[in-house]
């Protein structure tokens, strides 16, 4: 099914991701007629594209945001969990996303978002109680979409069982009892954090199969954080954690 994005950064970003198949871009004449770097691109890669009027442009009912260009995409391309594991990682260590159900596309596409910036290497998703790459996450998500790789799965815990063959710690971030408070714990192997549904949480079994479990300690009578922000506060923790250790190690090995 065709689905669209709107804006300069968030289309322009697609264009060489490898993720979107582009049908076709819509550009108001006013503002790209003259953009030969854009035009010459969409040449390059050999996607329709039409100038427009503003008359002619405005008879489509688009986003009120559209920096007057729109691109028709014609599939998002999800990548194969043996993939995933395959690739190489932006990190000291490979680190993976699993997302169980969550059904609202702002905040999977504001996770989107966080992990493009951290470069996390993947997110993991199930084909079904989840929201699917559309619209609504790639405008969310600010082209963030564009950069990181999502893995579509049948079943969450065949891919844990999966991830656990390849090394990888099971982290699920949830607020019960044996827990380590997040910046408790050091994450010196392949890691993969696993949030959960904005309502109901994380399911019982997938917190059964992960190696460990994390919270974010709170105070003033807040009980519980929003997704995006949750991941977004573990994520930063663990990249910057990562990222001293490995600036400790090079002033070490400079000193000896």
């Amino acid at each position: 099914m065709t689905f669209l994005a709107f804006g300069n950064h968030t289309v322009r970003s697609l264009i060489n991701s490898p993720y979107f198949q582009l049908k076709k871009f819509l550009l108001l004449v006013d503002k790209y007629k003259n953009d030969k770097v854009l035009l010459k691109l969409l040449e390059t890669k050999k996607i329709a594209y039409q100038l427009l009027d503003k008359n002619d442009f405005s008879r489509y009912s688009f986003d009120k945001k559209n920096q007057g260009i729109v691109a028709f995409i014609r599939e998002y391309n999800y990548v194969s969990l043996n993939s995933l594991l395959k690739q190489k990682s932006n990190h000291r260590f490979p680190l993976l996303v699993m997302l169980d159900g969550i059904e609202d596309p702002h905040n999977f596409g504001a996770i989107l978002r966080t992990c493009a910036a951290l470069k996390v290497d993947g997110v993991i998703i199930a084909t079904k109680n989840q929201v699917p790459v559309n619209s609504t996450v790639i405008k969310v998500s600010m082209g963030g979409v564009a950069y990181v790789p999502v893995c579509q799965v049948n079943n969450l815990l065949e891919a844990i069982n999966e991830l656990k063959k390849n090394n990888y710690w099971i982290v699920s971030t949830v607020c019960q009892p044996g827990s380590q408070e997040y910046n408790q714990i050091e994450f010196n192997f392949p890691t993969c954090i696993v949030f959960g549904n904005e309502h109901q949480g994380i399911k019982q079994k997938i917190i059964q199969k992960s190696n460990s479990a994390i919270y974010i300690s709170m105070s003033n009578n807040i009980s519980s954080l929003n997704v995006s922000v949750s991941c977004g506060i573990v994520l930063a923790r663990l990249v910057s954690q990562w990222e001293r250790n490995e600036l400790k190690n090079n002033h070490n090995n400079n000193k000896s």
